[in-house]
């Protein structure tokens, strides 16, 4: 029986949502999207405090070192780095349901010492029984010891707990402790997960939405499975790379350059020659073919899409590389082009989730406005910032869940639910 629930800080209970304050930096500063929290986040001084050797000052310090700030630029980007984060008042509700329950709640986070104080000015400290900040035990997550201490605080035994992050080495290194675990993949999945662990808590019922004209749909998580991302550890032993090499290089920062048309496919491919230690454009050939093997369609999500389309606009909005739409049409026989009324490919609009900007395109091509749209994406970052927008979203975890929800905001069956 689950006596506790622990819960991740950052990427769960507060998200970047509004990632235009960070956005607006990276332009001026010439960083690909997303750089400026890979440069805090990937400084040592960052990794330093994380173990509670450095302060978020000494943070700042590096990246400072790093760009090219004035003192005025410094204390301005100190502010708009965390302008975007927002709590997720949904989650501070089912906390504090437990609580009431009778449930015990934790919070363990890998982040600096001033974290402490942070909860305290946000009026959140008495939310948990026990709060265990890594820069505070000199250890971070995956290591068993923070856990281990969350779960003495909170008076429980493995097996009586359940823990929730959004990365999944995390949780897998819970769940090799003996918790139950969740990989937080949007609030309402969470909320379902923790009802289906017997927990006190009520996932809210998705009902019919009026005025729905248009649908949009994530290509990857979404219409394809994505297996290939399973087999990173494998491969990375087959090429003789370190743990985390193949991520890193495929959806890494030239990714991020590649999905908005900044760079171009041979840019990229020369990259990852270099990055897997490849030796000549043929091995590369293979790799990708290889490594691409078991990539396919969902069939259930293209029969939605046929059906829906004609009653609904209907589109495609995906962070993909130029040449998308021609490599679905050749692989699968599926044309983007064709099949849907709208297809956005982040490269060729050089604009990728989640930026505000590229919803708003997306909604112009439509015809529509966002509260008239359903958007299905598979990461909880891309559905966040839309729903900041007013677009209604469902954070797609499987397939068949999707559509089910889908099918419950129309308000009539989609073919493909089963």
């Amino acid at each position: 029986m689950i006596r506790a629930v622990i819960f991740d800080w950052g990427g769960v209970l507060i998200r970047t949502m509004d990632i235009r304050p960070r956005a607006a930096w990276e332009r001026r500063l010439g960083l690909p999207p997303n750089g400026l929290a890979d440069l805090f986040f990937g400084t040592e001084a960052w990794a330093q405090a994380e173990r509670g050797e450095a302060t978020l000052e000494d943070v700042w310090a590096e990246v400072a070192r790093r760009l090219p700030l004035s003192p005025d630029d410094l204390a301005a980007l100190k502010w708009d780095f965390w302008a975007g984060d927002r709590l997720d008042e949904d989650l501070l509700g089912v906390i504090r349901t437990l609580r009431r329950k009778g449930i015990r709640v934790g919070l363990v986070s890998n982040f600096a010492a001033e974290l402490a104080r942070l909860l305290t000015d946000l009026g959140m400290r008495e939310l948990f029984d026990a709060v265990v900040i890594s820069a505070e035990v000199g250890a971070t997550k995956p290591d068993p010891l923070i856990y281990r201490r969350a779960l003495e605080q909170l008076g429980v035994s493995p097996p009586e707990a359940l823990f929730v992050d959004d990365w999944r080495p995390n949780v897998e290194a819970a769940r090799r402790l003996g918790m139950a675990a969740v990989h937080f993949r949007g609030t309402v999945s969470l909320q379902r997960a923790l009802a289906e662990a017997g927990l006190p808590v009520s996932p809210p019922v998705v009902g019919p939405v009026p005025g729905i004209r248009a649908v949009i749909f994530d290509w990857g998580g979404v219409m394809a499975p994505l297996e290939f991302l399973a087999r990173s550890a494998e491969w990375e032993a087959r090429l003789g790379l370190p743990a985390g090499t193949l991520d890193q290089a495929l959806w890494g920062p030239e990714w991020k350059r590649l999905e908005i048309g900044a760079i171009s496919q041979e840019e990229y491919d020369q990259h990852l020659i270099r990055a897997l230690r490849l030796p000549d454009r043929e091995a590369l050939r293979r790799f990708y073919e290889e490594y691409y093997a078991d990539d396919g369609l969902n069939q259930d999500m293209v029969a939605a899409v046929r059906s829906l389309r004609g009653r609904y606009r209907v589109a495609m909005l995906t962070n993909a590389f130029p040449g998308h739409a021609e490599s679905l049409r050749r692989r699968h026989g599926f044309d983007p082009r064709a099949e849907f009324d709208v297809y956005v490919n982040s490269a060729e609009v050089g604009l990728a989730k989640p930026d505000p900007a590229i919803y708003r395109l997306t909604l112009d091509r439509l015809g529509v406005g966002p509260a008239e749209a359903v958007f299905i994406d598979d990461h909880a970052r891309n559905t966040d910032a839309a729903r900041l927008l007013g677009i209604h979203t469902i954070t797609c975890t499987d397939p068949p869940t999707a559509l089910a929800d889908l099918s419950a905001i129309l308000g009539h069956p989609v073919k493909g639910e089963k």
